[in-house]
């Protein structure tokens, strides 16, 4: 019997959050497939009917997690009005996902799971998924007159690597002072990308 249109996407992501739980919990390794079937309430046939293996749920979770963040940046960088402004609230955003209970689970995957050839190229695509954020917000920045116009696709990734290398050192200072630390890394970039337009 076919299930109605839409059912199914609805499981698969009751599923995806009853397990996002567990791991968040007891990380990536440590949460068995018996304990997420039992979390979910499914039986063990729906579970493989929507996942083939514990890490292709994993990855879809990560992708819903990635959709999230973007849908949130939305919703913060929609009242904002330079570029500046906004620069520095993705760097804000970038340093509240280390208080996302999620982080742990999923750097234990990357570092298990990664090798796979097909688990590193899906891990790429979801880290590619928020370029376009950047690039447009650079962009936006070089035609206001707000950053020096150069190479978008160059600039784009050396933000990208500012952003995810600050990441390191969220071990050693902890949630708060990473988010300052973020912040003063916008204040030396733009020393060295403002444009004529800028104002200060």
């Amino acid at each position: 019997m076919a299930r109605p249109a839409g059912q199914g996407e609805h499981t698969k992501k009751r599923i995806a959050m009853r397990a996002k739980a567990l791991f968040e919990q007891k990380g990536y390794s440590a949460a068995t497939m018996d304990e997420i079937r039992e979390a979910a309430g499914a039986s063990k046939g729906s579970i493989y009917y929507h996942f083939k293996s514990k890490e292709e749920m994993f990855l879809y979770i990560l992708e819903l997690t990635m959709l999230d963040w973007i849908d949130k940046w939305a919703a913060i960088s929609a009242p904002l009005g330079t570029a500046t402004d906004k620069l520095y609230a993705l760097a804000d955003h970038f340093a509240s996902d280390f208080q996302n209970p999620l982080m742990k689970a999923a750097e234990e995957f990357g570092g298990s799971e990664a090798a796979d050839p097909a688990v590193h190229e899906r891990l790429l695509e979801l880290t590619r998924v928020h370029y376009p954020i950047f690039r447009q917000l650079l962009e936006d920045g070089m035609e206001s007159g707000e950053f020096e116009r150069m190479d978008v696709g160059e600039l784009m990734y050396i933000v990208l690597g500012l952003m995810g290398g600050l990441g390191v050192a969220y071990y050693e200072l902890g949630a708060e002072q990473i988010a300052a630390l973020y912040r003063r890394s916008i204040d030396i970039l733009l020393r060295g990308i403002r444009g004529v337009g800028a104002d200060g």
